[in-house]
């Protein structure tokens, strides 16, 4: 059996078991699902950048342990605030690193021979 089908009979199994018959289970299910996949779209974007957390951190005003919290899903704050505060450096990041970085010609970025 598919390792994913397992996962997925788990999960419904225990829904059914444990949540489904429960209106505020079921919408903490809900917001657990939508975090998770924010948290993992956040650590998606800052591989492909090339940022580290404390980079990310540097950029959006926060610290990398809530980088940190918030790509575990483990963050307790206001989210739509630090989706905004990351929005915002994912987009200054790409605007003062990115870009200028592949304006660079190959002769900037080369190591010239000194005489002495």
């Amino acid at each position: 059996m598919d390792s994913k089908k397992i996962v997925t009979d788990a999960y419904q199994w225990s829904y059914d078991r444990y949540i489904k018959d429960d209106p505020e289970l079921v919408q903490f299910a809900s917001e657990m699902r939508v975090k998770a996949a924010m948290a993992q779209q956040i650590y998606d974007i800052r591989h492909k950048l090339h940022m580290t957390r404390e980079d990310l951190a540097e950029f959006s005003g926060l610290t990398p342990e809530t980088i940190e919290d918030i790509e575990e899903s483990d963050y307790d704050g206001d989210w739509d605030e630090v989706i905004t505060c990351i929005n915002r450096a994912f987009h200054d990041w790409f605007t003062n690193v990115i870009r200028p970085a592949a304006q660079i010609t190959p002769d900037e970025y080369a190591v010239k021979a000194v005489n002495s």
